[in-house]
């Protein structure tokens, strides 16, 4: 299964509609801050998803209003934060918003949140994560050499063979352990995505729009 993973968008949206002009695939995984703390623009988000026909699975990110995505619909467009979804034998889990960050921003939550949502999931040997938040300790170092991931996340990140996350732009990347590859894409605002394909998840391509 060929997944394209995007996050960080910060409405930029002409750049998610160069991108899928450019790139084809099975999913698109979608990490979190589709906007810059717009609501409105969650409107053209879902018409640019609407108008390509990919599948699309979305978390929001600390940057979104949550209760703006919590009512998108479509026939292959999924919002996913605490809820999980099969497609072609593959579970997607989803994981929006963040930890506490210093700036405060509008959907950051304790980690006795995600340690409650990751405990409710129903695992197997094709589960996979799409969360705006990295794992604590994996691409989630700041430029300010602070920790921006969720110990919760960590302490679950074997039960998933992949993990896509963002929210720590400058840690755009692959981390891979015995069990387990975190991806990175970096942010989309800045034209960068990844393309992978499930199959294979130890084939990676970090990949910038020219």
């Amino acid at each position: 299964m060929r997944i394209i993973a995007i996050s960080d968008i910060h409405s930029r949206f002409s750049l998610l509609e160069k991108l899928l002009e450019k790139e084809s695939a099975d999913v698109l995984a979608v990490c979190g801050d589709v906007t810059d703390f717009s609501k409105k623009d969650v409107v053209r988000f879902v018409e640019i998803l609407d108008s390509s026909g990919i599948t699309s699975l979305i978390v929001h990110g600390n940057c979104d209003h949550e209760s703006e995505f919590m009512n998108l619909h479509g026939s292959r467009m999924h919002y996913i934060h605490g809820k999980s979804v099969e497609v072609s034998g593959y579970t997607f889990h989803g994981l929006g918003g963040s930890t506490y960050t210093p700036f405060n921003t509008i959907a950051e939550y304790p980690e006795d949140y995600y340690y409650k949502l990751l405990k409710n999931f129903e695992y197997s040997e094709r589960s996979v994560l799409i969360s705006h938040c990295p794992p604590y300790g994996i691409l989630d170092l700041t430029r300010t050499g602070k920790r921006a991931g969720s110990r919760a996340i960590r302490e679950y990140m074997d039960s998933f063979s992949v993990i896509f996350c963002g929210h720590v732009h400058e840690r755009r990347g692959i981390e891979k352990s015995e069990n387990t590859t975190v991806i990175n894409p970096g942010p989309l605002s800045r034209g960068f995505y990844a393309v992978t394909d499930l199959d294979n998840p130890l084939d990676v391509k970090l990949m910038k729009l020219e």
